[in-house]
């Protein structure tokens, strides 16, 4: 059965190609690796370039808190990540209150939202 919770990620993640403004991402050529936990929690793995954004989810191996490849790791609650697409939960501030943990290129995740409209 699927959460709630699960059901928004999933649709998030789905409706992310369709709203990645690549004007935005000039020059920029990344993978993010999404670890969502808690209820509703996935893994996915996202890939930037002026070319376009694609999404898919994954399924995580060994150390779950990171992918070598990936030029971004996000860990966070699937459902503060729901709040934080929703505008109801502060990108920066969940950081500092350590509900976001950020590993590998951190200038690009400060500049991650203006990717997308």
């Amino acid at each position: 059965m699927t959460s709630d919770i699960d059901a928004k990620v999933r649709r998030m993640m789905a409706d992310m190609p369709g709203a990645f403004n690549a004007a935005n991402a000039e020059g920029v050529n990344a993978t993010i690796l999404y670890h969502l936990t808690g209820d509703g929690g996935s893994a996915w793995l996202s890939s930037i370039s002026t070319a376009g954004c694609t999404v898919e989810e994954v399924t995580l191996t060994g150390d779950a808190n990171e992918d070598p490849d990936a030029t971004l790791t996000i860990n966070m609650d699937a459902q503060d990540y729901v709040d934080m697409m929703a505008g109801r939960l502060d990108a920066m501030q969940a950081f500092m209150m350590g509900k976001i943990k950020v590993q590998g290129d951190i200038m690009l995740a400060t500049r991650l939202m203006t990717f997308f409209r």
